[in-house]
């Protein structure tokens, strides 16, 4: 009897510390597994999740990515950020797993390693409980499907609408292809594809073009004389430009005739030309006001200089006689 009772109290005992061992790793940690639905059919998403509730003392060993869930494969997988709460830690880790057999499945308790204070060298195992799941099949009813014998092939009806915008379409293409050809060779013949552009008009038809619409303007009448000047100084520089092939726009008066020189032989010309150029610069630059007089003589010198500069252009004779030897007469003669 004595030892009966010694034997009940040492199993008291014992309850008793397992007890106050188990409430004491709640207080430090707690794990929970939990799933969004344990109920699916074949290849249906599962959301599993561990909740992790620890003092913030309490060292753990973190669930990795790849966790052992059994038949369940991880499809994905996110690790929220702790939260803290008075002196706890909560963590959470979530997995999106699927299973691909029908049955019941058991995702296994998950071991977590801890460490109960910063001076614990071997850790202690805490698990989150195993959670049944049930999947069932996408089928109706336990009987397999009935099998039924393969269709004959289907007699495909010819589209003579789809293969007549094909042959459409080949013919515009080829149309296209001959027309861009022939382009493309007169092109190489020719020089140019559609009609050639006219040629441009001669230097000094421009350049008289524009002298007279100058003289037409008010430019004088409201004495505006540099403005005038300007533009008539403008007009004779392009007239150089087109007539001898000098870049007069952009050189100075003294380049200018620096280089006409090897262009214009005569020298009443060139004087003339200085005259125009060097005027229209003193009334640009230096504000000088020339007298009525002046000013019709630098309009006469302009027309008159592009006038006996200009290039003429004679027009070949239509008939132009041959020469024709030969021995016979009779072809000689109607030659």
């Amino acid at each position: 009897m004595r030892k009966y009772l010694i034997n009940i109290l040492g199993l008291w005992v014992l309850l008793l510390g397992l007890t106050w061992a188990q409430a004491e790793n709640q207080s430090l940690i707690e794990v929970k597994a939990q799933v969004d639905t344990a109920t699916i059919t074949i290849g249906d998403h599962i959301l599993y999740s561990i909740i992790i509730d620890r003092q913030k003392d309490v060292r753990i060993i973190e669930p990795g990515q790849g966790i052992n869930l059994g038949m369940f494969e991880i499809k994905d997988y996110k690790f929220h950020d702790p939260v803290k709460k008075g002196d706890h830690v909560i963590q959470r880790y979530d997995y999106v797993i699927s299973v691909y057999d029908t049955g019941k499945f058991t995702i296994p308790p998950y071991p977590l390693a801890y460490f109960p204070s910063d001076s614990s060298t071997k850790p202690a195992i805490i698990e989150a409980p195993a959670i049944d799941i049930y999947v069932k099949s996408v089928l109706k009813g336990e009987e397999a499907p009935e099998l039924k014998d393969i269709k004959p092939p289907v007699d495909i009806p010819f589209n003579y609408r789809f293969w007549g915008i094909v042959a459409g379409a080949v013919l515009i293409l080829g149309i296209l292809l001959y027309l861009a050809y022939r382009l493309w060779k007169r092109k190489q013949e020719k020089g140019y594809v559609f009609t050639p552009p006219p040629p441009p008009p001669p230097a000094h038809e421009v350049a008289l073009n524009a002298l007279q619409e100058l003289f037409s303007s008010d430019l004088l009448e409201r004495e505006q004389f540099k403005e005038f000047f300007s533009r008539l100084s403008e007009i004779i520089r392009a007239y150089l430009e087109g007539r001898y092939f000098i870049a007069a726009l952009e050189e100075t008066t003294t380049e200018i005739m620096q280089e006409i020189q090897a262009h214009l032989a005569d020298e009443s010309l060139r004087k003339q030309l200085q005259e125009i150029l060097t005027t229209s610069d003193l009334i640009k630059f230096a504000r000088y006001i020339p007298a009525k007089e002046e000013i019709e003589r630098l309009k006469e010198l302009s027309v008159d200089f592009v006038q006996k500069t200009k290039i003429i252009y004679e027009a070949e004779p239509d008939h132009k006689e041959v020469a024709v030897t030969t021995d016979n007469p009779e072809q000689a003669q109607r030659t």
